[in-house]
């Protein structure tokens, strides 16, 4: 199999902790690696257009039109993306810009994660295959009914933290799914 060297790849870690307070913090994350990778995901880093313009399945773009979710989670939504950016900032970093490639990922993998909770989407594929020429980082919670309950624990974890404030990333989003029993489920996606 050939090989093409490239600085970015995600690799996704899963391990479920229980908070104090009854929260349930969910330690899924992708890390970034530098070296040698496969042809085909050399491919997946190139595809972005020259011209910027990345184009969403007809499915998944209905999905996430769909799931538009409550005011109160599009509020919260907003909310924890806005402090991510005030830690970032805080931290000497840019802020992340919205993206709304990355808000339909985002609300895709919402609701993939009140079926599923794990970076394995429900139908087996990998997380970032719901729009592989944008996702490149993603970050899971569930049980947080509010932005800086979500947030505080994305930040407590090393490597959720880790892609709050990684550098490199300059794009991002976050959407919630609320379940049919009434918990909410985060989806916090980052992106070049």
């Amino acid at each position: 199999m050939s090989k093409a060297k490239i600085t970015k790849v995600g690799i996704c870690l899963a391990l479920a902790l229980v908070l104090a307070g009854g929260g349930i913090f969910y330690y899924n994350t992708a890390i970034k690696e530098v070296g040698e990778l496969t042809q085909e995901a050399a491919a997946r880093d190139d595809s972005i257009p020259a011209d910027g313009i990345v184009y969403i399945e007809p499915e998944m773009v209905s999905l996430a039109d769909s799931l538009s979710g409550s005011a109160d989670s599009q509020a919260a939504a907003q909310a924890a993306f806005d402090i991510v950016n005030a830690k970032r900032q805080e931290a000497g970093l840019s802020a992340l810009s919205w993206n709304s490639g990355l808000e339909q990922a985002s609300a895709v993998r919402a609701v993939e994660a009140s079926e599923s909770f794990s970076h394995t989407r429900p139908n087996g594929s990998d997380w970032w295959t719901v729009n592989s020429n944008l996702m490149y980082g993603e970050n899971l919670a569930k049980g947080y009914a509010t932005a800086g309950s979500a947030v505080d624990a994305w930040l407590a974890s090393p490597t959720h933290k880790a892609n709050i404030m990684d550098a490199e990333f300059t794009s991002g989003a976050i959407a919630i799914h609320i379940g049919s029993n009434g918990q909410w489920f985060w989806a916090q996606e980052f992106g070049y």
